[in-house]
């Protein structure tokens, strides 16, 4: 045999000699700690453990100067290595509006179009499924660099986070701005800067050893928003191919372009309004308004609750990243057409109590601020409303609570799965009761951002005590999360088999203490809640 095989193995190069050329399949680039990019060469950090990490990264032209509120411009060339060791600075924002979620930064930038990468592979050529990180903060918050990409890329993916412009900066729509735009539209800048990324990841991480053609979005709060817009915009399309919204979706009646709608301005005409404070001009042009120091436009915008706090006002229906409202596109099954997890927390808004936010103040009424919350957010609501959260002295507390979670966070997930079914991709829908345990206690139950230190493997992320059982459920929720990057399904062999959702059976997977499958949690609620949303659309 040994001679058989030496036989045919000389026969082979004689072959390839005689034409000239010996073919020799080359090995696989390793991954070094250098790589080429759009814009240049990158050099980053080589970690223990075969993890190599290459931070702030510019995928977007400075968005300063005349590129103040400009869609996204292509990155800039670079001379030589650029030291990609150090996390890009966020973009500019204000102090945090919670203690609980304090994350305060020494330093901010109006220039912050930067991403991070954290990769294992041992090639180039390795092909890993990737997963893109888009930060919440109600998208006037947050950064990239918040996020350890160690202990996710230990199972087996490459991992991206982004910084996208914020607050004044990222969602600003103004006429003068439109007529810049041969679309006619403007506002919506932070999601393009987010669409920028994808795309920069999508020419860029197979260079990293990840594979273009299999990216998970992921995000959390104002970052799921975000992962609902992505799948709206046909600018986002065949840029990733699975999508995980975690506690938020863009649902919600928002502002039109032009148009004032649903007791809801134009987004220019509110563009015009904040010019006008930010320059002290009743007059205001778009050189004023960029002649104006940046810090100076986020202190303006800080200072005044009324704006700070009108978060809903921040995506737009612009005619170009967003054609329609989202929920009409979803509606209509025009979303793009991918595998979607999705789900929320049991106890979202307890961490939201203004007992907790302001623990100093006067004792609350909690029934009335129910009633102010209802007709604040639901105008086409009716009074069953509060069969379900009774405005009671004994219960105002906890009714307030259930509400705010419902409306803000249990109906639009599950409205996000209903979607789906216009399309023929599956949703995998979650309900997160794990409580964890801080400071030895789980007062706030499964509070909103609970689950995110269980994905990324970071229990410090919230001060959470690390046990053998926090550590493990944690290791379990890494396990579900990359399962579904990699496959398009969150099942763990022998722990959970997952079951798609249907509108006729509406399967959640609880992730708690117990792992199991349950039908249409609070579903009488949810159909309240949206037909008071349709209602408030209607003529």
């Amino acid at each position: 045999m040994r001679k058989l095989f030496f036989v045919a193995f000389v026969f082979l190069v004689s072959c390839a000699e005689q034409e000239g050329t010996q073919q020799l399949t080359p090995l696989p680039a390793k991954l070094g700690a250098s790589v080429e990019v759009s814009g240049g060469t990158i050099t980053g950090n080589v970690r223990e453990g075969g993890l190599h990490e290459y931070l702030g990264i510019p995928y977007a032209a400075p968005p300063v100067g005349d590129r103040r509120w400009q869609p996204p411009g292509l990155v800039i060339a670079w001379e030589g290595a650029r030291d990609a060791v150090k996390r890009g600075l966020p973009c500019l924002q204000p102090g945090s509006l919670s203690e609980f979620y304090d994350r305060p930064y020494t330093e901010t930038s109006e220039d912050c179009l930067t991403l991070n990468v954290w990769t294992r592979a041992g090639s180039v050529a390795q092909g890993l499924p990737v997963m893109v990180w888009i930060h919440g903060g109600a998208l006037v918050m947050g950064s990239g660099l918040d996020y350890d990409g160690a202990p996710l890329t230990g199972r087996g993916v490459v991992l991206v986070t982004i910084n996208y412009r914020l607050g004044p900066f990222g969602f600003f729509a103004h006429p003068e701005l439109s007529a810049e735009n041969p679309a006619g539209a403007s506002g919506n800048q932070g999601f393009r800067d987010q669409i920028a990324a994808l795309q920069w990841v999508k020419d860029n991480i197979a260079a990293f050893g990840g594979n273009p053609d299999n990216v998970t979005i992921f995000g959390e709060s104002a970052g799921s928003w975000s992962v609902s817009v992505m799948q709206a915009s046909p600018m986002a399309r065949g840029l990733f191919h699975k999508a995980i919204g975690q506690s938020g979706a863009r649902f919600i009646p928002i502002p039109d372009l032009k148009t004032s709608r649903w007791d809801l301005p134009s987004a220019e005409s509110w563009g015009e309004t904040l010019a006008q404070k930010f320059t002290g001009k009743d007059d205001a042009n778009l050189a004023d308004l960029r002649a104006v120091d940046a810090q100076a436009i986020m202190d303006i915008y800080s200072a005044d609750p009324v704006i700070l706090n009108n978060f809903d006002s921040l995506t737009i229906e612009d005619g170009e990243v967003l054609p329609q409202e989202v929920n009409a596109i979803f509606a209509a099954g025009a979303q793009a057409d991918v595998p979607v997890l999705i789900g929320s927390n049991a106890d979202e808004a307890t961490t939201f109590d203004p007992a907790v936010l302001n623990p100093s103040s006067a004792d609350f009424d909690y029934g009335e601020m129910l009633k102010n919350q209802v007709k604040a957010m639901l105008p086409g609501a009716n009074e069953r409303v509060f069969d379900f959260y009774p405005p009671t002295t004994e219960a105002g507390q906890q009714s307030w609570v259930e509400f705010s979670t419902d409306a803000m966070f249990t109906q639009p997930m599950r409205l996000w799965a209903d979607y789906m079914e216009h399309v023929s991709s599956p949703a995998y829908l979650y309900w997160w009761e794990w409580r964890p345990v801080i400071d030895g206690s789980d007062q706030y139950g499964a509070f909103h951002a609970a689950e995110i230190p269980y994905v990324f493997g970071d229990l410090g992320m919230f001060d959470i005590e690390p046990s053998a059982d926090e550590l493990a459920f944690s290791d379990l929720m890494m396990t579900i999360w990359t399962n579904f990057a990699k496959t398009g399904n969150p099942s763990v062999a022998d722990i959970i088999d997952w079951p798609a959702y249907a509108t006729t059976r509406p399967s959640t997977a609880v992730l708690g203490k117990e792992l199991s499958v349950r039908q249409g949690i609070r579903s009488e609620r949810v159909a309240i809640i949206t037909a008071a949303y349709d209602a408030h659309r209607s003529p």
